[in-house]
């Protein structure tokens, strides 16, 4: 039987590096964004995280390149240093140990000197942020002179946190004939703007968002209190015992909080938030990703880019306000067609937050007990129908026709208070 990737005019050697990677059937969005992208259309693709859309522009990439020529000839850019360093590992698995082809990570937060070096060794394809990609280009370091294949992934994010105009000074730099990808997770009007201003003969792909979420995500809602929180997330790793679990807080500060209390308690676990160090924020990540480490507690800033291999469990321990964010940190497990367990917490208070979720999602969480136990949804009872009183001569309003009480006439009995 022919390969699904075969389909796609993909190359043997690459299908055999899929395969390596455990990866046999593309996924919806590479069904339509590899054979655009090896017709030389550029591509706007809206998907979630754990879609795929990572390999949906690496495969093409990796077999655009031309190893014989000693220059920069694809250019990746992301918001962040976790998301550019992730890219950077699935690119080298989709190109094989035994590939001429050079890719160079280039994020801050590295050894500048190092990347400086690596740079003058002509590398092919350039991975990394815009500020410290930014930075090696205004030195000299690297020119972008050759590139034909440029990458924007997280646009959406990309713009929130203010990189564009780097970003976009790194693209003037650029071949002025490139093929452009850019990945996005919502398509709103700032998105399609700029999609707009980069692209031509472009095809727009979206994938569903909600079908994206819930399709392999078990999402699971458990009410309880502010003061309780954290025994529940206790109760939830004594039960689920999970491979990894990564718990979202709001703030830094909360998940400073949170993670010393476990800490406390005896549990593998550790914290990622906005203000670590660069060194601490690595080992961090590689220790997560090993397993070494079981529990993640994450503040918002983690949850774009996070990108771990055999997320099993995710707990919202703060319900997100934001329906983004919540698709953004359950989109954490579940990835690759794997199935995973999303649990929310929410308090009295916060209930109109797990409405809203469930209204814009089109998705009703399953209500359980720390036990694990299905509790029934509470549902409102319709408000008894109004009596309609007539007045004439048989309306009890009417004093003068109302009927006379006896014995002999039973009385109507009277409601319990």
């Amino acid at each position: 039987m022919t390969n699904a990737f075969g389909n796609l005019k993909v190359c043997a050697t690459t299908i055999e590096n899929l395969q390596k990677m455990g990866i046999k059937k593309p996924m919806p969005v590479q069904e339509q964004a590899i054979p655009a992208l090896f017709a030389g259309k550029d591509v706007i693709a809206r998907a979630q995280t754990g879609t795929g859309k990572t390999l949906a522009f690496l495969i093409p990439l990796a077999e655009k390149v031309d190893p014989s020529k000693s220059f920069v000839q694809a250019l990746v850019i992301a918001p962040a240093r976790e998301l550019a360093q992730q890219i950077y590992v699935e690119m080298k698995k989709v190109l094989g140990e035994n590939s001429p082809i050079k890719v160079l990570a280039v994020t801050g937060g590295r050894d500048y000197e190092e990347q400086k070096a690596k740079l003058d060794g002509k590398s092919h394809v350039l991975i990394g942020t815009p500020g410290r990609l930014l930075d090696h280009i205004q030195k000299g370091n690297t020119d972008l002179g050759g590139v034909k294949y440029l990458v924007l992934d997280e646009v959406d994010e990309m713009l929130k946190q203010g990189f564009t105009e780097d970003a976009l000074t790194l693209i003037s730099m650029t071949s002025s004939d490139h093929q452009t990808m850019l990945c996005s997770a919502t398509l709103d009007e700032e998105v399609r703007k700029l999609g707009r201003k980069l692209t031509k003969n472009c095809a727009v792909i979206d994938i569903n968002p909600d079908a994206a979420t819930v399709e392999k995500i078990q999402q699971i809602a458990i009410k309880t209190t502010e003061e309780f929180k954290n025994k529940a997330v206790c109760r939830l790793i004594d039960r689920y015992n999970p491979y990894l679990m990564i718990v979202f807080c709001m703030s830094k500060e909360r998940t400073k909080e949170l993670g010393d209390w476990l800490g406390m308690q005896g549990y593998n676990v550790d914290v990622l938030h906005g203000e670590m160090s660069p060194a601490k924020r690595k080992t961090v990540m590689k220790n997560f990703r090993e397993a070494r480490l079981q529990i993640l507690v994450a503040s918002d800033l983690a949850a774009r880019g996070l990108d771990v291999e055999g997320v099993t469990h995710v707990v919202n321990y703060d319900i997100p306000h934001d329906v983004d964010w919540y698709v953004h940190r359950i989109g954490r497990t579940g990835r690759a067609g794997n199935d995973g367990i999303a649990v929310t917490l929410y308090t009295a208070d916060e209930v109109k937050w797990l409405r809203n979720i469930e209204i814009k999602l089109k998705v009703e969480l399953e209500r359980q007990n720390l036990e694990g136990e299905k509790l029934a949804r509470r549902v409102k009872a319709p408000a008894p129908a109004k009596r309609k009183i007539t007045r004439g001569r048989n309306s009890v309003k009417d004093k003068r026709h109302a009927p006379k009480t006896g014995s002999n006439r039973r009385q109507a009995p009277r409601e319990k208070k």
